[in-house]
């Protein structure tokens, strides 16, 4: 590796920067000169690691290994600033899969939240998509706008962030997707309606059965939308040691409901 390209993977100054111990306990810190990160395992100065190679091991004050990494997406987004409890990557992934959400699609979002699924629907539709987010509470709206600052890598010219109720109406027209995080997605269905292009995608993430079966009620009963498919997904890891491999004690279970629906012509 020659050394223009090496220094792409060095950490500067503001670069967001996990550690990791060597049992797995996980740190997320952004880069600042001078300061300090604290563990019941030592210090490390921030100094220590800015200029080091991504993948590299560094020792605390006390003699502990750390593993420095830069967080992946689905690392970030449960270790990030947060409002509402944001979409477990589980899902994330479900939803960027069966809604198909492709490289210069445009997308609309309700509501943005912490912007954990914001911020992967801006990595899949890439610099040729666009990304219309909406969110009704001006709290999260800062919450979202400071965790996106920090994630750098993400273009954010592709994002519209609107502090708007999309209960009451999508300005957007001829949409791609519409991808709906709400307490009460059913009152947006007849808005999703008008402003999904023909075979255009809706996806809607519930927690509870209640809210499935009202959602599949509406979109039934809508004669512009068919296809209709639902379910959950259930994420269960597995240890792996020298002489044994088993399933993890814990594992992420019930999170939420996913529906798809085509947009059609009448049913």
């Amino acid at each position: 590796m020659d050394l223009l390209h090496e220094s792409q993977y060095r950490f500067l100054v503001g670069d967001l920067c996990l550690l990791v111990d060597r049992k797995d306990r996980r740190y997320l810190l952004t880069l600042k000169p001078a300061e300090q990160f604290h563990s019941h395992s030592g210090f490390i100065e921030h100094d220590d690691l800015i200029g080091v190679q991504e993948g590299a091991t560094i020792k605390s004050s006390k003699g502990s290994v750390f593993l420095a990494v830069r967080p992946t997406l689905a690392e970030y987004s449960v270790m990030m600033q947060r409002g509402p409890t944001p979409i477990y990557p589980k899902d994330i992934g479900a939803i960027l899969t069966y809604g198909d959400i492709y490289p210069g699609s445009r997308v609309v979002e309700a509501g943005t939240g912490s912007a954990a699924l914001t911020m992967a629907l801006l990595q899949a539709v890439g610099d040729g998509g666009h990304i219309f987010s909406y969110e009704i509470r001006e709290d999260f709206l800062e919450i979202a706008e400071n965790n996106l600052l920090k994630f750098e890598r993400l273009n954010r010219a592709q994002l519209t962030l609107r502090n708007h109720d999309i209960y009451q109406g999508i300005k957007e027209r001829d949409v791609d997707r519409i991808i709906l995080d709400l307490p009460e997605p059913w009152e947006v269905i007849p808005h999703a309606e008008i402003s999904l292009r023909p075979g255009g995608i809706l996806v809607s993430y519930v927690p509870t059965t209640l809210q499935l079966h009202r959602v599949w009620e509406s979109l039934d009963a809508c004669p512009g939308f068919g296809l209709i498919e639902q379910f959950e997904l259930i994420h269960r890891p597995w240890e792996g040691a020298k002489n044994s491999l088993r399933p993890s004690h814990r594992m992420v279970g019930h999170t939420g409901f996913i529906t798809t629906a085509r947009r059609v012509e009448g049913k």
